[in-house]
């Protein structure tokens, strides 16, 4: 574990990462083979409406232990909290100290974005959009589930299936619907059928290039298909860095609310507010 002050410094970044992106251009990449017949197309927007369906029975939020583990070309770290997570957006992270003491907070409502920084004493506020763009990241998370992306589910509105495409190695399928295209930027769906099982997303710029690319290492169906994907990989950013999440404890039975994502503002800190 990271000391307190590191513990803080890294926060920043990798609290960044996971809720914003920093998404550049990356390099061309070229997942898929041949197209799956009209037929095969058919049976697969079927299957997803299926897996659709069955997804909207499962709890909207949930908790976890999580370790997130950032790693560069020439570095590699770590940091160890408590998530909360509710759908769409919702998020919330917390990091301790050994003796169950809060060190740093971030929360945030998918738009705006808070910090507590208990150290410094230090409260900051701001809106998630105009981050990214003062950042000059792209726009397309910000704007998108962090509930489905943590989670491993579908998006929870109907797909209509614009393209799919066979996987180069093996039989699984790459899937690109109509409502997969903002800002620029598409975002394709990596199915496995016979297993009716989400791999990952893969987000493409309009040059084709890749963007990021999300993979759930579980490549079995869970036997509770409301769990949580426990290992997440975030790869293909900018300097070759890459981001891992682990999650253990994880917790569907908890209800959350908007309101347990507001962080508390003790009146002595300083307070920062971004526009």
């Amino acid at each position: 574990m990271p000391s307190s002050k590191y513990s803080r410094k890294f926060c920043g970044t990798i609290f960044l990462i996971i809720l914003c992106i920093t998404l550049l251009s990356g390099c061309a990449s070229q997942r898929w083979s041949k197209p799956l017949s009209e037929d095969d197309s058919s049976d697969l927007a079927l299957l997803l409406g299926d897996m659709q369906s069955t997804e909207k029975l499962c709890p909207n939020s949930f908790d976890a232990d999580a370790k997130i583990f950032w790693k560069t070309p020439v570095a590699n770290s770590a940091i160890v909290g408590y998530l909360q997570v509710l759908s769409p957006s919702h998020s919330k992270y917390v990091i301790t100290n050994p003796l169950g003491m809060l060190t740093y907070a971030w929360a945030s409502d998918g738009k705006t974005f808070q910090i507590l920084d208990t150290i410094e004493h230090r409260y900051i506020r701001g809106n998630v959009r105009s981050l990214m763009i003062r950042q000059q990241l792209p726009l397309v998370f910000a704007e998108e589930s962090w509930f489905l992306y943590l989670t491993g589910r579908l998006p929870i509105h109907p797909l209509t299936i614009q393209k799919s495409n066979y996987d180069e190695s093996d039989q699984t399928v790459w899937v690109l619907s109509t409502q997969s295209n903002q800002n620029g930027v598409k975002r394709w769906l990596h199915i496995d059928p016979a297993k009716r099982l989400l791999l990952g997303f893969l987000f493409l710029d309009e040059e084709g290039k890749t963007v990021a690319e999300i993979s759930y290492e579980e490549t079995e169906a869970n036997l509770d298909i409301c769990l949580p994907k426990k290992h997440i990989q975030i790869s293909n950013l900018p300097w070759g860095a890459e981001v891992h999440i682990e999650m253990e404890n994880i917790n569907t039975s908890i209800e959350l609310q908007a309101s347990d994502f507001n962080l508390p503002v003790p009146t002595d800190y300083y307070k920062q507010f971004l526009p």
